[in-house]
Parts: structure tokens; sequence; C-alpha cells
């Protein structure tokens, strides 16, 4: 038999031969070096808001059960199963670390027992096993967490993948994905600016607009909803918050719509990244951007499978199977149908995205989630820059009204033929059909026929087809023959024929049309439905505004303002300055529960000369501090009224209150900054 490992050599933090068996969790705690209490509050950050007072407070939190429920969910198979043979081992006494690994072992494998110890080393880091060198124990709450722990299968799932492709292929197929989301939500917003549609009662898109918008994109309900949901995280839609309330885009469109599409695609990838939702399961039946959607559980397991695909060669087409299996094995607790939800849509969704290409990470993707938070966006905006497919300025027009562009459409171009024409196809090659609506269209934004053609001739490589000049000079002659506006609604027409022809056309008995003059009718139908019908019946009318003049509808007329998102940060601010001084204020409480009574514990405090400043400039001041991790004087405000001078290192500023070590009762406490009367820096000490 081997030498059993003690455990002093598995643990962090634990008892050596010159320290005392520990009676407790706490006393375990208390005997830890400062960088093992340091990885068990970075593994465990519940565990440190609030900062604990001591260490006996710290063992308490630790084995609460909310606390040990979030530990147990992040334990792969193998380590709740060594946590359960090690609950069921030491009931009632501890269990000799030898033992415990020769079950364990013998349960799994032969070949599993390095990773045995190894997972003995993390439960003890983590504080679910507590003990001394040779022997330990598994906390009480986990005793009865174990029920329905079975063993491992060995060895342990791994990736597995088809084939593996040229990174090179990969980012440029993804670069053409992410023109294409790019191009699709534009295109959507645009739409949307000129006619909005309306909010629910009950929050988000009525089915019948989000079957419009399908219609629009040409599309599927999956990947229209996927550029509605992106556009509402981002902050590029939201709800206008008027009386009668719309889906508007927001000012900050306006922004995303003038930068560059590798940052215009960098702002959808984080959105994305952080959207607590699964829009590429929406059915045509489903109200999109309704608040019950969002799943806040999804933001991470997204992210799980992403970091798991991340671990995989470049260019590696992973099998989606084998990324369930690995993540069933990583964190059993977390398996169900939301997690195979959350993996198919992510795989789904990152290829319209251009995040991945069949299981394969594109470079932009993988500098998102792999580069520091400073440079990541940057780093992925320029791998995407080179990833991105070349704008085209030109596209062929067809004598069959229809517009080909051979590539990825520069905006402009883009904007100007979604303008006057409609898209039919998409893919390598768009297909833009013009009819007489589209042109109609094009007019109503305040073109003229000389215009639309000065347009199209422009961009094209073929000149304009004569068919295509017959029919926008003739819908321009037509157009603004009828006149619309709101009597309800009232229409007028010089022709007095044509007043007669609308009057009998049994096409519109439903609009309720009546004469009131020779060139006048009035309907009680509004006059956006008056124009639809009279459309519909082939008539050419324009709306009229009440001077009389043709309305331009401006494309842009809509707008929201930017929501402002309350951020949620994934941590706390400086983890590591926050960690630093909760373990010196554990140290401290346990000297002040020790110490004799009337016995000060070490500090700092006088009456305050410093003097006093603006709240601005105390701000400021602390903020440096924070910024720098540098030490400072404040003169602060007791209750009664009595200013004393302290010494504190300031950890986090927000509320009204900054977070601070204080040096006086070395303990992790709040102060508010209304009290702070001055703040000035240590001098440096000869």
């Amino acid at each position: 038999m081997r030498p059993a490992p003690s455990l002093a050599a598995v643990g962090h933090g634990v008892t050596t031969a010159k320290q005392a068996i520990p009676r407790s969790l706490a006393d375990a705690l208390r005997q830890r070096e400062d960088p093992d209490l340091s990885a068990l509050l970075t593994a465990r950050p519940d565990l440190l808001h609030p900062v604990p007072s001591d260490f006996t407070a710290l063992a308490t939190r630790a084995t609460s059960g909310p606390s040990v429920s979030r530990s147990l969910d992040s334990l792969t198979s193998l380590d709740l199963f060594v946590l359960s043979t090690a609950a069921n081992l030491s009931g009632d006494a501890a269990v000799s670390i030898t033992e415990l690994t020769e079950a364990a072992t013998a349960a799994i494998s032969p070949d599993a027992r390095g990773s045995v110890v190894s997972s003995i080393r993390r439960l003890t880091s983590l504080a679910l096993l507590w003990g001394s060198s040779t022997a330990c124990r598994a906390i009480h709450p986990v005793r009865e967490a174990m029920a329905g722990v079975t063993t491992p299968t060995w060895p342990l799932a791994h990736l597995t993948w088809t084939r593996v492709m040229e990174q090179g292929d990969v980012d440029e197929q993804a670069g053409g994905h992410a023109h294409a989301a790019i191009a699709q939500l534009r295109d959507l917003l645009e739409a949307w600016s000129a006619e909005p549609p309306g909010v629910l009662r009950s929050g988000g898109l009525a089915i019948r607009d989000f079957a419009a918008a399908i219609r629009l994109l040409n599309t599927d309900a999956a990947t229209a909803s996927l550029s509605i949901e992106l556009a509402n995280a981002a902050g590029l839609l939201a709800d206008d918050q008027e009386e009668r309330p719309t889906w508007t885009p927001t000012d900050a469109f306006d922004l995303w719509e003038e930068a560059a599409a590798p940052a215009q695609w960098v702002a959808l990838a984080v959105a994305w990244l952080s959207m607590p939702r699964l829009p590429s399961v929406a059915t045509e039946r489903t109200n999109i951007l309704a608040n019950e959607l969002d799943r806040k559980a999804v933001i991470g397991l997204r992210l799980a499978v992403l970091s798991l695909l991340a671990e995989a060669p470049a260019g590696a087409l992973v099998d989606p199977a084998s990324i369930s299996a690995v993540l069933n094995d990583r964190q059993p607790r977390r398996a169900g149908q939301l997690r195979e939800q959350a993996i198919t849509s992510t795989l789904a969704e990152g290829l319209l995205l251009g995040m991945l290409v069949g299981g394969a990470l594109s470079s932009p993707a993988r500098a998102l989630l792999t580069e520091s938070p400073k440079d990541r966006e940057a780093r992925a905006a320029a791998a995407m820059t080179a990833a991105m497919p070349a704008e085209v300025d030109h596209v062929l027009i067809q004598a069959d009204m229809t517009i080909i562009a051979p590539g990825p459409v520069a905006p402009a171009l883009g904007a100007a033929l979604n303008r006057v024409a409609e898209i039919e196809s998409r893919g390598h090659a768009t297909v833009y059909r013009i009819s007489e609506s589209s042109i109609q269209r094009a007019l109503e934004s305040g073109w003229d026929a000389a215009q639309i053609r000065g347009v199209l001739a422009e961009a094209s490589t073929t000149g304009l087809p004569q068919p295509l000049a017959y029919l926008i000079d003739d819908t321009a002659r037509r157009h603004g023959a009828v006149r619309v506006g709101t009597a309800s609604s009232y229409l007028r027409c010089d022709n007095e024929a044509t007043i007669s022809a609308i009057l009998t056309d049994r096409r519109l008995r439903t609009l309720d049309l009546a004469r009131i003059a020779d060139t006048v009718i009035v309907s009680q139908a509004p006059s956006a439905e008056l124009i639809i019908g009279l459309r519909t019946a082939g008539y050419a009318p324009a709306a009229e505004a009440p001077d009389g003049t043709i309305v331009v509808r401006n494309p842009r007329q809509h707008r929201s303002a930017s929501p402002r998102h309350r951020k949620v940060a994934a941590s706390r601010a400086d983890p590591v300055t926050l960690i630093s001084a909760a373990i010196k204020g554990l140290r401290a409480g346990d000297r002040a529960a020790n110490a004799p009574r009337r016995t000060t514990i070490a500090g700092p405090a006088g009456v305050s000369d410093l003097r006093a400043t603006t709240s601005t400039a105390i701000v400021a001041a602390l903020r440096t501090a924070i910024a720098e991790a540098t030490p400072v004087w404040i003169g602060y405000a007791d209750t009664d009224g009595t200013t004393t001078e302290q010494i504190i290192d300031p950890i986090r500023l927000g509320g009204g209150t900054v977070t601070a070590f204080d040096h006086r009762t070395e303990q992790v406490r709040g102060f508010m900054v209304a009290r702070i009367s001055g703040v000035a820096l240590l001098e440096s000490e000869g």
C-alpha cells in the first residue's frame, strides 16, 4: 500500500505538527495562513459580504445552508463523491486521510488516486472539510446534502471534436456572420424608427408585430428574436414610456450606427454575453421582450459553454454532446433542461453573431473571453477588423427590378437601398426588389424621382434599366395626386373623376367614405388606415399636413432616451484589496475577543486638526486612495459632534458610504461621507 498523504500535504492552510488539533471549523480557519484564507474568500465570495467580524462569524457563515449550497454547485462529480464519502465516514469522529483516500479510490478506479488527493485538497481549501494533519471531517450541513450522490465514471468526460479547421477559415466565416447580424439589426431599427411597434400592457412585443419583423428581415423567428433582444440588451431599443408606449430606437442607436462595423459588433457581443435570456428558443407565438423571459442563470450557463470551448484547440469543431457531458461532470448539480437549452442556444446564437463557427471559437470571441477586462474590447475589435469581409459600394440592377449586392453592403449604400427597395434574400450576395410600394416609401421619405434615379445610377455598374426608370417616373407622377389628412381623416383630389371612382369602389366600403365637396372626401377611419386602404385598391395617396403640403417621413423621427441600466458587477470592485482588509479584520476581531477587558486594541485616533474641505474634494481624494491602494487620514464626526482623526484604508465608495479598514478598531466598517470633514495622505516615515 502506498504511504497515505497527510492533510498538511493535501490541504491548504491546515494544521501542522506544531499546531494544536482544531476543535472546530473556527479553530481550523484561525490556524490558516493569510494566503490560504485569501484563497477561501476568493473561491467563496459570499463569505465576504458583509465582512465577518471574527473567525467564529466566518465559520458560522461558511456552514450556513445557502452558502454551502452555492459552494456545492461549483463542485465536480468527483468532488461531490469524495465529500460524500468523507461525510459517511466521519459521522461520529474524524476519518483518517488514509482511509478516506483509499475508500474513494477503491470505489472509483485505482487510476483515480491522484485526482482524489487533489479533490481532498480542494474541499479542504473550500472549508467543506476540516481537521488535523492526519484526519478530517465534513461540516454538518454537507452530510444532509449528500443524498443521491453517485460514483463518477472513470475516466472523466472530456471534449471531443469532429475535425480542426484553419483558424483563418473560422474567422472568415465568423466575419461574414457578424456583418450580416449587424446589417439585420440596423435594417430592423431603421424601419422601427419610422413606424415603431407598440408595447403590450403586459410588456413585450405583440405577436403581430413580431411576425411583421420576421417578414421585414426575411428570416426565421429565432434569428429575428436574436436581433430584437440584442438591440434591447445593448441599449439601442427601448420602451419610450409615452402614453401609448412603443418600442423605439434610442439615441444610442444613432451613435452605434455611426461607429465602425467592428465596434458595432463588439457592442452587440458584450451585450449578448450578459443577456439573461435565450432568444433563439423563440417561436412565432412568443411575446419577445417580455420581462418574464429573463433567467439570471442563463448568463452563467452561456459563459460556462464558451469557456469550455476556449479550452479546445484553435479551430476545433467541438461535438455538442461532449460539451454536455463535460459540463455534467464538472457541475452536476446544475444539470437539467435549462442547461441543455443553453448549450443549444449558445451554439446557434454564437453562429449567427460570429462568435463561433461549428463549435470553434472565432479569434474575436476568444479575445472577449480570455483577455483582461481592460483590453478585451479593443483586442476583439482589432480581430474582427481582420475577419470581416470587405464591403462593396456597388450593385447590379437587373431588368426584372431586382438589385444584387455581390457582398456585404457599405452602411451608407445599404441605408439608401433599404429606402427604395425590399430585401428579398440574404447570404453572401443580398438580393433586393424594387416595387411601386418601395418607391412610394422613398418618395414619402422626401426623395423625388430624380434623387431616386441618381442614387441607383451611381451605385449600379450595369446602368439603370429602362423599365425601372419608367416605373420610378410613373410612381412619382401619381404620388400625391390623392391627399389624405385627418378628419378622423379626409382625402382630396383635383380630379373629380378620381373622387367619384373612389366613392364607388367596393373595396373601400369599410372606410366609411363621404363626399363633402366636389374634390374632398372624409372618412371615419384614421389617416394611416385610409392610406393603406387606398394603396391596396391601386391608388397612390400621400399624407398631407395641415398647411396642405405633403408630409415627409423622417426615417429617424422616432427616438427614445437610452435606458440607464444599473450595472451589476460579477465581483466586487478590487476584491484583492477587500480580501486583504477582511483578513486584517478577522485577525483583529480574534485579538479583540481574547483581549482582557479595558484593553485597547491598537490604532491611532485623536482630535482632528485636518483642514475642512468640500465634499467634492473629499470624494476625489477617497477615489484616488482607492485607486492607488494607499491609507489616508480622515477627520470624522461622531454622533455627539466630536471630530477625530483616524487612519483608514479605503476599499470602495458608493451609496454615500466609504467602506474601509479602520486602523483604530482593526475592522472593516463603513464611514458616512457626509461626516468626513477632511482627507489627507499619510506622510512618509523618514
